[in-house]
């Protein structure tokens, strides 16, 4: 093995031990967290922790949505607690919903929420 096949395996192996490393969290680290966003909301019985990121010069907000219970919760159950929350934090123009920026965690406990405003 020379020493460019070392080097690749190498970085082979960080990015997968990277990847594996919170298997159940969404990898929010091509973003920037807006840490005086964080909050905890309490709505119908179940308190939500939201944090905002943004992509530097870019428009649209990234709002990660979960519950303090850690139970699942659905896309329009992220989505409306997301938009709630961002309105007045961010939203300088009438708010809309990026559902091609939506993902989440396998298990749905996580929902990464795309809305531009």
């Amino acid at each position: 093995m020379n020493i460019c096949s070392k080097h690749i395996a190498s970085i082979v192996i960080l990015a997968l031990s990277a990847c594996a490393s919170n298997p159940g969290e969404i990898d929010t680290s091509r973003l920037s967290l807006v840490d005086e966003n964080h909050a905890e909301i309490s709505k119908e019985g179940q308190t939500y922790i939201l944090d905002s990121y943004i992509v530097l010069f870019q428009r649209p907000y990234y709002i990660l949505v979960r519950k303090s219970s850690n139970q699942p919760l659905t896309v329009s159950e992220a989505s409306s607690i997301a938009a709630e929350y961002i309105k007045p934090r961010g939203c300088t123009t009438p708010l809309s919903r990026r559902v091609d920026l939506d993902r989440s965690n396998p298990d749905k406990t996580q929902w990464l929420i795309g809305i531009e405003c």
